[in-house]
């Protein structure tokens, strides 16, 4: 999904909202949110989803299953900085299913203003021998019920 797409997506269209407050210890000399803490707020927006189908975290989730998943690949698009005790909402959504991965969206709100959009691919891997192996039909069964907007699939 190209930028635009990412940013197209309007908040209501994220079943999985998380507000935090931004503390001292995620700003940097500028006085906002230092950059990498943005990927930071992304795996709260994970956590989140995962707990939302029922499982608080993938690993367990993925885990019935044999396999796990790793990241691979995460764009960032950066749009208005969010500023120390202001409260942002994290927002997350699965966007995309491939063979054997799948793409979570995050973006970061302060109200209704978007702050930041992230993609994260993960691959769904083998726990023995960690090769890519095909997403589980009952996972992708499982968003489709879940999502408000279809993830797109290859």
């Amino acid at each position: 999904m190209g930028s635009s797409d990412r940013s197209a997506v309007p908040l209501e269209d994220f079943r999985v909202r998380e507000t935090v407050r931004v503390r001292f210890n995620e700003i940097d000399g500028q006085n906002i949110v230092f950059n990498g803490n943005y990927l930071i707020y992304a795996d709260v927006g994970v956590t989140e989803y995962f707990r939302a189908l029922g499982e608080g975290q993938p690993g367990p989730y993925f885990h019935q299953y044999g396999t796990d998943i790793r990241e691979t690949h995460c764009e960032i698009d950066y749009h208005a900085p969010a500023r120390l005790d202001e409260l942002i909402t994290i927002a997350a959504r699965i966007s995309h299913f491939g063979r054997t991965s799948f793409t979570l969206h995050c973006a970061i709100f302060r109200g209704e203003e978007r702050l930041t959009d992230i993609e994260i691919v993960y691959a769904h891997v083998d726990l023995d021998t960690g090769k890519a192996t095909a997403l589980p039909g009952s996972f992708i069964a499982e968003v489709r019920r879940f999502e408000r907007r279809m993830p797109l699939q290859a």
